[in-house]
């Protein structure tokens, strides 16, 4: 009888054995990723929060040193509507702070113990994956609005320092230099399609970012509902 429970001990612990050095890699491709992902919803949140303050220290950092140039004047009002533009939705992210910060905590707790096989860690990390999907929904929207208001302050103010710096550069009623470098015009006009295409460019990364964290959190959502993943649980 002493044998044979030896045995079955024996057997058993060869059979977590065999469980844990086998782990799945999408198993552990969705745990790792929950890691990463949480830590940046954190990082994320602080930024977040802490935008605002940030441009208004700038803000008024600028107006304490500013000196009697234009190009010193945009650079002001650049900052202020660049404060304006981190108001907008700032009360639905405020508030959808907390929810996002338990999602992030659940993420990385379930990721970890995922990566061990614990019993616990599988319903953690689906809850996590799901309570992700609810904030990321929910702050798409007012995430989208405010990086459109930020490039368009941003555009149209670079656009507004170009010209301010070719006032700088060229007296008042100079005439046109040739053969001495780019025209003014040519800064601008180069300078013009840069934004342009850094606006684009901004738009369809954040786009793209919240269309991966969706495509991540159902996917996980999904995976580990699969019978053979909740077996490796216990």
């Amino acid at each position: 009888m002493v044998e044979q429970a030896t045995g079955v001990t024996g057997g058993a612990t060869q059979a977590q054995q065999a469980v844990a050095s086998g782990r799945p890699g999408w198993l552990t491709f969705f745990a790792v990723t929950a890691i990463v992902l949480g830590g940046l919803v954190l990082m994320t949140i602080v930024t977040e929060l802490g935008s605002e303050k940030l441009m208004n220290a700038q803000a008024a950092f600028m107006k304490d040193n500013a000196g009697p140039n234009p190009l010193r004047e945009v650079q002001l009002d650049m900052q202020e509507k660049l404060a304006a533009a981190t108001r907008q939705g700032s009360g639905l992210l405020r508030a959808l702070a907390p929810l996002g910060a338990l999602a992030a905590l659940g993420l990385i707790a379930g990721g970890i113990g995922c990566l061990q096989l614990r019993r616990r860690a599988r319903p953690l990390l689906l809850a996590a994956l799901a309570l992700g999907l609810i904030y990321d929904g929910a702050r798409a929207k007012p995430v989208l609005d405010r990086q459109f208001a930020v490039t368009r302050v941003t555009q149209s103010s670079m656009a507004r320092m170009v010209d301010a710096m070719g006032r700088r550069t060229t007296p008042p009623g100079a005439p046109p230099q040739q053969g001495q470098g780019p025209s003014t015009e040519a800064v601008q006009q180069f300078m013009g399609t840069a934004m342009n295409f850094a606006t684009l460019a901004g738009m369809a990364t954040a786009l793209a970012l919240i269309v991966l964290r969706f495509a991540f959190l159902i996917a996980g959502l999904i995976y580990l509902t699969r019978p053979r993943v909740r077996a490796l649980f216990g």
